[in-house]
């Protein structure tokens, strides 16, 4: 689970032109169009670039093979650099650490600032989340808070190993493997506590935040697994909605909220599960591939997701709650997709590419 969650973004290269002729300046429907603004190659010899200084916006981080760095929102490498092969990367558009395996110390560095934070003696792994340092224990049993001067704030120990995490602005919600969902405040003080049970197995498989904490999705058991989703009433939280799957995973689950917090997007056997919360009501939607990624549009109803197994893959553009407006195929071994203000950015090898998401 940490090493997923340390692999922020899992990037040989598919043809620019095919994507372009596909999807590119192309009128898919009378409410979609995607429009290419940049295409970087970073194998290029001679690639535009930009200093981090002079960039007023948070800057977009990449991981593609052993390559990783940050771009400019138009486009300009601002750094890239190797990755060795048995080292893990955390990395967020504030912040990035690599590591060895078992670390020492772990050392984060930031686009923005030429001061790296040591974290001394660390017995876990970096976790980040934009512009905060988490530490996973080194049993995955505890997770702590590290402050701008590599010291712990806070550390707070769960029941058993962690198989699921989510973080918004105030809050931190944290899965284990024994079935239990614990919601700390930035303090890290528990505020809520959770058992969903109702399966033979009750791991928590999924969990995801929403933006304001006013809600709580989460995938969880084996044999049979369910989804739940719970909503914060007074200084609690009462299941707004629960039922079982078909499915059988036995790994970590994905599943986000999306449109300002109305629905809940997780993998489902053979599709995207699509649950509107002020509707009450379930969309599945065939996607034949397994589910790699989604990413969600902001403030829009717009949402992508990347399937595929091995070289085969699949960008797929959805309008919510259940209408697909694009299905693209390529042959890629590493890609990445991620969503910044309206641009999607498509990743596959060396290259990538910004597409304007427009209405």
């Amino acid at each position: 689970m940490v090493k997923k969650k340390l692999y922020i973004f899992i990037g040989s290269a598919f043809a620019t032109s095919l994507i372009y002729l596909m999807v590119a300046a192309k009128p898919i429907s009378p409410e979609f169009t995607l429009k290419t603004l940049w295409t970087l190659n970073l194998d290029d010899t001679s690639p535009r670039t930009a200093q981090s200084e002079t960039i007023k916006e948070a800057p977009i981080p990449f991981v593609l093979g052993n390559l990783y760095g940050y771009i400019s929102p138009d486009g300009a490498l601002i750094d890239k650099r190797s990755l060795q092969q048995n080292h893990l990367i955390s990395i967020t558009p504030k912040l990035v650490s690599v590591i060895n395996p078992i670390p020492d110390t772990i050392t984060i560095e930031s686009p923005a600032s030429h001061t790296a934070i040591l974290v001394k003696d660390a017995s876990g792994y970096p976790f980040l989340v934009q512009d905060r340092i988490f530490l996973i224990g080194k049993d995955q049993d505890s997770i702590s808070f590290i402050s701008d001067s590599g010291t712990v704030r806070w550390n707070y120990c769960v029941s058993s190993p962690i198989t699921a995490l989510a973080c918004n602005v105030g809050n931190i919600l944290i899965g284990t493997l024994d079935g239990n969902l614990y919601l700390l405040n930035s303090e890290g003080e528990l505020i809520y506590t959770f058992q969903p049970g109702g399966s033979r197995l009750s791991i928590i498989l999924g969990v995801a935040l929403a933006s304001d904490s006013s809600k709580i999705a989460l995938i969880s058991g084996i044999d049979k697994q369910r989804f739940i989703l719970l909503g914060k009433a007074g200084q609690t939280y009462k299941v707004i909605h629960h039922q079982f799957l078909n499915t059988d995973y036995r790994r970590q689950v994905i599943i986000k909220f999306a449109q300002n917090n109305q629905y809940v997007l997780f993998e489902g056997k053979a599709n995207l599960s699509v649950f509107d919360g002020l509707k009450k009501r379930m969309y599945e939607i065939p996607i034949d591939k397994p589910i790699q990624a989604i990413e969600a549009i902001e403030k829009t109803n717009k949402v992508f997701v990347m399937a595929g197994a091995e070289n085969q893959k699949q960008l797929i553009a959805l309008s919510l709650p259940n209408k697909k407006l694009l299905t693209s195929s390529f042959v890629s071994p590493e890609s990445f997709i991620y969503s910044y203000a309206d641009q999607l950015i498509l990743g596959s090898g060396s290259v990538i590419t910004s597409f304007i998401v427009e209405k």
